[in-house]
């Protein structure tokens, strides 16, 4: 079958790679569109000439605009060269909604819409929701608010790329517990949160060997315990995070506000690698995993304390609990398995 594949071009993800690899494994012949791939060049000589005539204000927002302008026509071009059978948007925030209606126009089969993030952050997400055939969710908590615009939104959870993580190598400098993950407190859409911040420091100053990466660690007031820990603001690729969790006794997944019910990517991630996942508990993860044998949960930061000091003495449940979730996400929760689904519920659900 012939797919369209949009999706985001992120510095510190391939999502949209890992799906493509999940349709060609099922045998698909896919054209992929990563947006907001032209931010990511390098500006030139006439592009910092415009900057200081412009100034830089009026030049980064054109810039931005010019991005998304030619994304929509590339898009709509790949469509029409394409002739997709099957029409699948990662997020697709830079998308207008005149641009899915033409989409839809240019498919034979279905166009999907599937989002990681709260769609209410994206107006153009929302102001398109209606014109796909299927809406899935990575949190399922937002389909009322795509009720009013007639759409019945489904849950789907994200995935994992297992050859991106599998491996055996570990980091040369073992360490009790990892993260790798930004602040937040003081990013994203979301009003001043410090829970991820709060959860950290009180597993540096319970003693314990902590690395953190990640961005925003390091402007934190001095007084933090966590600066100490803070390893540097980016691990890239998948490989070399796979390579440090498997240095890490315990990975420490702390999930951003937006996530009220769904696990986040690295639920799946921390397992693919072969490492041993503590995670607050989300809704919809006993759906997906036995919790307790596939993955260890904790309720807040006292119960994430006492879970780090159980597991730390007990490298035999942390063995056990690692080899059984990385058995799980292999056989239930890959890309590959994905694409299958969302093709399946949207095509004949």
């Amino acid at each position: 079958m012939r797919v369209l594949l949009v999706g985001p071009h992120w510095d510190t993800g391939q999502w949209i790679e890992y799906c493509a690899e999940g349709l060609r494994d099922a045998g698909h012949d896919v054209r992929m569109h990563r947006y907001s791939q032209r931010l990511e060049r390098p500006i030139g000589l006439w592009g910092r000439v415009q900057r200081r005539l412009k100034g830089p204000d009026r030049f980064n927002v054109a810039r931005v605009f010019d991005a998304m302008r030619m994304d929509n026509l590339d898009v709509i071009r790949l469509a029409a060269r394409h002739r997709p059978e099957f029409t699948l948007v990662l997020k697709g925030e830079v998308l207008l909604p005149e641009t899915i209606e033409r989409l839809r126009n240019l498919t034979s089969g279905p166009v999907v819409q599937w989002c990681g993030d709260d769609p209410g952050w994206f107006p153009n997400i929302t102001a398109a929701a209606h014109l796909y055939d299927r809406f899935y969710l990575a949190d399922p908590t937002y389909a009322p608010d795509l009720e009013p615009r007639g759409v019945t939104a489904r849950f789907m959870p994200h995935a994992v790329h297992p050859a991106a993580w599998t491996g055996q190598d570990a980091d040369a400098e073992p360490v009790d517990v990892i993260f790798v993950g930004d602040a937040r407190h003081n990013m994203g859409h979301l009003p001043a949160n410090r829970s991820r911040v709060e959860i950290l420091e009180a597993v540096a100053r319970s003693g314990a060997n902590l690395a953190v990466w990640g961005r925003g660690w390091e402007k934190l007031e001095p007084g933090y315990r966590v600066r100490e820990a803070h390893r540097g603001l980016t691990l890239l690729p998948a490989a070399a995070v796979a390579r440090a969790y498997r240095s890490a006794k315990i990975v420490l997944n702390i999930h951003h506000a937006q996530m009220r019910e769904g696990p986040n990517m690295r639920t799946f991630e921390i397992p693919a690698a072969g490492a041993f996942q503590l995670t607050d508990f989300k809704a919809r993860m006993p759906e997906l995993f036995e919790v307790g044998t596939e993955l260890a949960t904790y309720q807040d930061a006292d119960d994430a304390a006492a879970s780090i000091e159980r597991y730390l003495n007990d490298e035999s449940a942390r063995r056990a609990i690692a080899a059984a979730g990385k058995r799980r996400v292999e056989r239930d929760h890959t890309y590959a398995v994905r694409m299958r689904q969302l093709i399946e519920d949207s095509r004949h659900g």
